[in-house]
């Protein structure tokens, strides 16, 4: 990963998951199941990977979509994933696109019958975050690396805030 800051800094746990995003976005923007399937084999064992994702997926959408996200944003966004997730197979389920969306989004998971499934694998939810952010980063023309590198340093700087 090249970028301005460090990531020879970054905590080896830090380096693995964005290493491994790094290469399932390049995998899902190249449509390359087997790159694809290795890097989630990686980010199964970072649940930490969610975070990073999170951020970027929201970060992303607000890059986007600078006067605001609505909901009809967020059905463009959810239908151009799928569709393209569709086109080279990728394992993922669309369900769990709409929860790594409204997630990132920070809109809270229904817990009735009618809300988002929430006994998605985690698994599945990583796959469909980095379809999400190949999806958006390509619809947008951007390098994702940025984005990564903002998404890791901010949980470092989080985790590393001291509580009052």
């Amino acid at each position: 990963m090249a970028n301005n800051q460090s990531p020879a800094e970054w905590p080896l746990k830090a380096r693995a998951i964005a290493e491994a995003t790094d290469r399932g976005i390049r995998a899902a923007r190249a449509h390359d199941l087997d790159g694809f399937g290795e890097a989630l084999e990686q980010l199964e064992i970072h649940p930490e990977a969610r975070d990073v994702h999170a951020h970027m997926v929201r970060e992303l959408l607000e890059t986007q979509y600078q006067d605001g996200v609505s909901g009809e944003d967020v059905s463009e966004v959810l239908t151009r994933a799928v569709d393209d997730a569709g086109d080279w197979n990728a394992p993922v389920d669309p369900s769990a696109m709409v929860v790594v969306l409204t997630g990132s989004l920070g809109v809270v998971e229904s817990s009735d019958d009618d809300g988002p499934p929430t006994d998605i694998p985690v698994a599945q939810l990583t796959g469909a975050a980095i379809v999400v952010i190949a999806d958006l980063a390509a619809g947008a023309a951007l390098d994702h690396q940025p984005y990564l590198v903002r998404a890791v340093e901010e949980i470092r700087r989080a985790q590393t805030v001291e509580m009052p």
